[in-house]
């Protein structure tokens, strides 16, 4: 947690402390200390009113708009942690109202704490009560009468065999005469029919392949006698099922998207299959043949990019089947050889520029070396009193750019044979060269090494 976000939460939870402490006091006032006519007289502020006074006591303000929206969502789960427990304590409150015949604060404390958690059951309870023995002249006898209503009518329903009722009902009576022994006792021997009631409705879910009720019952089962050998092994048995059913739907679902080209959410279905039960043969032969079609797909696409001399992209393919393959190796190898033949490439691209700039340089120079040798003639001429044009035409003709391409068209022959040490054809292609070209100096070169070799030199 990053250090904002730390002093925030501190922060936040400092306030909805001091919240819940205000709204618990002020909701559940003790029995002991205020008479009925002070606890009329105080008013419970709503959260909303006690944050805004919270601000304004040194806890600071809130400014910035997403600092408030975390705040907010802070108070929220702050809220649901310490709800219950609050409720419980004003439950405590509440029941310890009714304990001392005051059913009007016990009422008016249970309202409040259904109003904010409509599901809370013993609160729900107490206000029942309450209500009934509100306004009676002799509350004592009027508790007792209740309590043995109750007790009776657990009785009724036990022996019609309506055993859940039954409990539920004799409950409620241990919770609002907690020292009843009697409610003590039946709800100790009921346990046991509760226990085989639950058992049996989960053993019959389980014959109709009602899998998620036959858990449900199992566990109530269990939640009555943690340590019956025979409800453990019964849902161990029923989850075991409950698993394969859900891997076999899972799996069937995978199928469909195999059929339908779809590999990749295939994959994943295939794994959350796993998920459920690793030791699935079915799951683990297919997920086998999956990555493999996966990852001959990414191959495939690598090598047509490879062929189109997209070789970035290539690379690109083949890094995307490293997850579905068994073979790396082979992946580097391909990636290798993609980076080997973009060096290449690159230095031969090089090659072909320096060449080019090479002859370029050669053809400035011999441009210049002829126009010095025009000048010359011409200077000549005039010196000798020979026109121009005539000096023009007695000087030799410069070399067509078809002689000099052709003249390194030999050379280049000339220099695979010399490669493979035929000196002899070699020596004839250069000196073809030379003849079309005289200012190739390469040829020249050639000839002369020529000579060396065949005169017995290095």
């Amino acid at each position: 947690m990053k250090g904002t976000e730390k002093a925030l939460y501190c922060k936040t939870r400092k306030m909805y402390l001091a919240v819940l402490f205000v709204f618990a006091y002020t909701l559940a006032p003790s029995p002991y200390t205020l008479s009925v006519g002070a606890q009329e007289r105080l008013k419970v502020k709503s959260e909303e009113s006690l944050f805004l006074d919270l601000q304004k006591t040194g806890l600071g303000s809130l400014s910035e708009f997403e600092e408030k929206k975390r705040f907010l969502g802070t108070v929220q789960l702050e809220k649901e942690k310490i709800q219950k427990k609050m409720l419980k304590s004003i439950y405590d409150s509440a029941f310890e109202y009714y304990r001392q015949s005051n059913y009007e604060e016990a009422t008016d404390l249970a309202s409040k704490i259904l109003s904010i958690d409509p599901n809370f059951s013993d609160a729900a309870m107490l206000l029942e009560a309450a209500n009934q023995l509100r306004g009676g002249q002799r509350a004592f006898m009027s508790e007792k009468l209740l309590i043995e209503d109750r007790f009776k009518r657990s009785l009724v329903l036990y022996n019609e065999g309506r055993i859940v009722e039954a409990h539920k009902k004799m409950e409620e009576v241990e919770k609002l005469s907690p020292n009843n022994i009697k409610a003590k006792y039946w709800i100790g021997r009921m346990k046991d029919d509760l226990k085989q009631y639950y058992f049996e409705q989960g053993e019959e879910a389980y014959k109709a392949r009602d899998l998620k009720g036959a858990l449900d019952n199992l566990y109530n089962a269990l939640f009555l006698r943690p340590k019956d050998t025979l409800i453990v092994q019964r849902i161990m048995r029923v989850e075991d099922d409950l698993r394969q059913a859900r891997a076999n739907e899972a799996l069937k679902a995978a199928l469909e998207l195999y059929a339908q080209g779809k590999l990749k959410e295939a994959y994943e279905g295939l794994k959350r299959v796993l998920d459920i039960q690793p030791a699935d043969s079915k799951a683990n032969k297919l997920l086998s043949e999956v990555k493999g079609e996966i990852e001959q797909s990414y191959i495939s696409n690598g090598k047509k990019l490879y062929s189109g001399r997209r070789y970035n992209e290539a690379i690109a393919e083949w890094d995307s089947a490293r997850p579905y393959s068994l073979n790396i190796a082979y992946l580097d190898e391909l990636v290798f050889r993609a980076r080997k033949q973009m060096r290449l490439e690159t230095d031969e691209k090089r090659r072909r520029t320096e060449e080019t700039a090479r002859r370029v340089r050669e053809e400035e120079a011999n441009r210049k070396a002829e126009e010095e040798e025009r000048k010359k003639a011409e200077e000549e001429a005039k010196r000798r009193g020979v026109s121009g044009e005539d000096a023009k035409a007695r000087q030799p003709q410069g070399i067509t750019e078809e002689n000099r391409l052709a003249a390194q068209q030999h050379y280049l022959e000339g220099l695979k044979y010399f490669q493979n040490a035929n000196y002899d054809k070699a020596r004839d292609e250069w000196t073809i060269s030379k003849q079309l070209d005289p200012s190739n100096s390469d040829a020249g070169a050639g000839l002369k090494r020529i000579e060396q070799i065949l005169a017995g030199g290095q």
